[in-house]
């Protein structure tokens, strides 16, 4: 049996929010109290939302793409999954589309990366290493720069599960709410040993 959080994170590995997934509850215990129409959001435009409330930048507006579409609970128009996974779609096949300063993107790499972004775009496209089959080595292949973007700046989580793992509450208790107590505390002492480093 596992348990599932959302988190927000900095770079540095910093947990600065945690939302616990508890089904339709989820959102009672958060302290960010959505307006009446962002309740009204599907499940994960409602955690991101929920995340993105407690930046503490009143001044910047953090637009979801969902509010761009006229109906809140619909994904953008873009290739649909099936499709976009089958053999008949080229490696490296790109679809995006933006509205009022979001991005929504897919691109094939081995898999579907899909992203939305208010902060970069597609354009610069860099380059970027991989096997080709037909010439069977390696070659550089066109590179979003939303991806290229996010790729770099990925690491938070990673680091924060990384300490937290290395360093843990030596509880070994199977009831589940002192697990989650437990790890609780070894995040709180990963961000405050991240904080005087």
């Amino acid at each position: 049996m596992g348990y599932k959080f959302f988190y927000r994170a900095d770079l540095g590995g910093i947990i600065h929010d945690i939302l616990m997934y508890q089904g339709r509850t989820a959102f009672i215990a958060h302290t960010v109290k959505l307006p009446e129409e962002e309740a009204l959001l599907n499940m994960s435009a409602k955690v991101d939302t929920t995340l993105l409330r407690t930046v503490k930048h009143p001044n910047k507006t953090l637009p979801l793409c969902w509010h761009c579409q006229g109906d809140q609970n619909r994904k953008p128009s873009l290739i649909p999954t099936a499709q976009f996974n089958s053999k008949k779609t080229k490696r490296l096949t790109m679809d995006y589309r933006s509205c009022n300063g979001v991005l929504a993107l897919k691109w094939k790499d081995n898999k579907e990366v899909s992203m939305l972004s208010t902060d970069a775009g597609v354009e610069t496209l860099t380059s970027v290493r991989r096997y080709d089959r037909d010439a069977k080595e390696k070659v550089y292949v066109p590179y979003p720069g939303v991806i290229k973007q996010y790729n770099g700046k990925m690491g938070g989580i990673d680091k924060s599960d990384m300490l937290t793992h290395l360093y843990m509450t030596p509880l070994r208790s199977r009831r589940w709410p002192l697990k989650i107590f437990e790890y609780c505390t070894d995040v709180s002492i990963a961000n405050a040993w991240l904080k005087v480093k």
